[in-house]
């Protein structure tokens, strides 16, 4: 009796380790589909589908903001990347998973000193690739597995990528000495708002008279606004009425980025702001 007794509990033992292991593996399998459609989201500077993978969407989508317009060289590297899950370690309420991504060796292509954008694309065509290591910590969330270090993505992938020095900047590039959101706490408009107004300041006065450049507005990665050949008041004053836009009569809340770009189309200045 005592035998069939051990026999029986033996075997709960491993039908319970069993569907443990059947549920770890599941869950890790879910976790690496997750992480790689929000790095595959990343490298469309898709920042809303990737807040939504997020534990805290708020607090993504306002990471994710300054990196969610184009630019054109960081643009040119992760169009060409890829990415590949690898190693899990997950357990019941959360855990990791390993991301490699592939992309073209960005400063072997510099090494060759392209003189614009377009040749800079050409020559990562011709490239070798590099890798480099990612990790995502993921939590289960109401029984959603959901990414919760979007702070560290932002750093480790985004920050090093805007790093990168290129070497064709614009002539314009540090002309820009403060910055001032008409109307705004800081960064931060209320709700209800009309138009969106970023007043530039340059570092030296008469540099007012020699700068011909435009602007575009993104809201959350889209454009929304393009200014027309632009032109100091005294300062740098890019402003924009949401009625100029298809948003309606006022500014939704989100994150809205300008970016400035001269008469070339090379960009020089970037901000954020949101609405509430």
């Amino acid at each position: 009796m005592k035998k069939a007794s051990k026999t029986l509990i033996a075997s709960v033992l491993v039908a319970s380790m069993a569907l443990s292991m059947t549920g770890c593996s599941a869950a890790a399998k879910e976790c690496k589909e997750i992480g790689t459609e929000f790095i595959e989201a990343a490298f469309e500077r898709e920042i809303e589908d990737m807040a939504e993978l997020c534990e805290d969407e708020d607090d993504a989508l306002a990471a994710l903001a300054p990196f969610a317009s184009d630019y054109d060289p960081v643009d040119a590297i992760i169009e060409r990347a890829t990415v590949e899950a690898g190693k899990a370690s997950i357990k019941k309420d959360g855990g990791t998973v390993e991301f490699t991504i592939t992309l073209p060796d960005y400063d072997a292509a510099l090494d060759e000193d392209p003189e614009d954008v377009d040749e800079f694309a050409d020559l990562l065509d011709e490239a070798d690739t590099i890798e480099i290591s990612i990790t995502l910590e993921f939590v289960n969330k109401r029984d959603n597995w959901v990414i919760d270090n979007c702070d560290d993505f932002v750093e480790d992938f985004f920050e090093e990528l805007y790093d990168i020095d290129f070497g064709f900047e614009s002539m314009y590039e540090g002309w820009i000495n403060s910055e001032n959101w008409w109307g705004a706490d800081g960064t931060v408009y209320g709700s209800g708002r009309s138009y969106l107004d970023l007043d530039l300041y340059v570092v030296d006065a008469h540099y007012y008279d020699d700068m011909e450049y435009y602007f575009v507005v993104y809201k959350d990665g889209n454009i929304i606004y393009t200014s027309r050949d632009y032109n100091d008041y005294g300062f740098l004053e890019n402003y924009c009425y949401a009625e100029d836009t298809n948003l309606g009569g006022s500014f939704p809340s989100g994150s809205y980025t300008f970016v400035l770009y001269d008469a070339d189309g090379v960009e020089f200045y970037r901000s954020t702001c949101t609405v509430q």
